[in-house]
């Protein structure tokens, strides 16, 4: 009897996806790519027309979260991102907070926007170029840069309340560093 292509394939199919998956690289090695280095530098318009430019905010702690509407890790994320955002006293600190939409209508945002009563600045990637600079692999990604302008914390995908945490803990020692 003749062996069916149909039952080769699928088995060779899942094998092959299990190496990738195996040998893939971790989201810690796309984490720590950029630790340690200078941010790339950003000039980007935000939802309301103001310029969000990054050299603009030396001495300040910055935190970048990339996003978009239509993911649902990154709309988990966003209340925790608007609440540190909207925080008076980490503000005093010298902390600003960017949620970079990646490469949506400013229509679409705006409504997301209100809809969620979400009120942190959002400049718009455009075209992509911003989230390449900053080698983003997946959204959401948060990004720390200390007052020195150098990035001091990069996590990828959303870590429910253990990711908040330790995003607040970075933002805390960044704060404090002079």
């Amino acid at each position: 009897m003749p062996i069916s292509l149909k039952k080769i394939a699928l088995p060779a199919v899942l094998v092959a996806l299990m190496v990738l998956w195996i040998t893939r690289p971790s989201v810690a090695d796309d984490e720590s790519a950029l630790v340690g280095k200078p941010a790339p530098q950003i000039d980007l318009t935000t939802l309301t027309g103001e310029r969000a430019n990054l050299a603009e905010m030396k001495g300040k702690v910055v935190v970048l979260d990339f996003w978009a509407t239509w993911c649902p890790p990154c709309v988990k994320a966003l209340p925790h991102v608007n609440k540190i955002a909207n925080d008076a006293g980490l503000a005093e600190k010298g902390l600003v907070v960017w949620g970079v939409n990646a490469q949506e209508a400013e229509g679409k945002i705006k409504t997301f926007m209100q809809k969620n009563s979400f009120t942190f600045t959002v400049p718009i990637d455009e075209t992509g170029e911003t989230m390449k600079a900053f080698d983003v692999q997946g959204i959401p990604t948060q990004i720390v840069i200390g007052r020195d302008g150098v990035v001091k914390h990069v996590a990828v995908g959303y870590g429910g309340k253990e990711g908040d945490a330790k995003l607040d803990a970075v933002i805390d020692a960044a704060l404090a560093q002079k």
